[in-house]
């Protein structure tokens, strides 16, 4: 995860929601069950990792400005929900119709989270942060995501 200490944290999300959205076109166009999982696990590792390090650096940055503390918790409520439909998922076989329903359902869902997020919520920072803030919750993001891999990456493994 060498990455520029320099990125401000919108920039690291949107990066982020990027990949997600990758990801999801890569089960969709996946021509075997091996592909399938692996391209799950990997959407697993990265949809988990993302959320909590917002979780543990965004958002309570956020909760410093006005207005925000109902943004907050729409965006937890659909981490839980993504975070629910994961564990959903990772219990079915990816040969099953129940997988790639529950998977188009967790697409839905993290599209239009991705979507409120990099309007309401970036606009929301960009109006209280300056460059530097954003930069320093950048470097928290990142260390964060470091620091919650080898467990994320565990749950996957289960």
């Amino acid at each position: 995860m060498a990455k520029d200490k320099n990125q401000n944290i919108l920039d690291l999300i949107a990066t982020d929601h990027r990949k997600v959205e990758q990801i999801f076109s890569q089960i969709e166009s996946a021509s075997n069950l091996e592909q399938l999982y692996r391209y799950f696990n990997q959407l697993y590792k990265e949809v988990n990792l993302h959320a909590r390090a917002e979780e543990l650096v965004f958002y309570p940055g956020l909760r410093e400005y006005e207005d925000t503390d109902a943004m907050i918790a729409e965006a937890e409520s659909e981490h839980e929900e993504a975070a629910a439909l994961l564990e959903e998922i990772k219990a079915l076989s990816p040969d099953s119709a129940e997988f790639k329903e529950k998977i188009a359902e967790l697409k839905k869902a993290i599209l239009h989270h991705v979507q409120e997020e990099e309007s309401e919520v970036f606009e929301t920072a960009r109006d209280g942060m300056d460059e530097q803030q954003l930069k320093q919750l950048g470097q928290e993001f990142q260390e964060a995501k470091t620091k919650l891999e080898d467990e994320v990456v565990e749950a996957a493994s289960l």
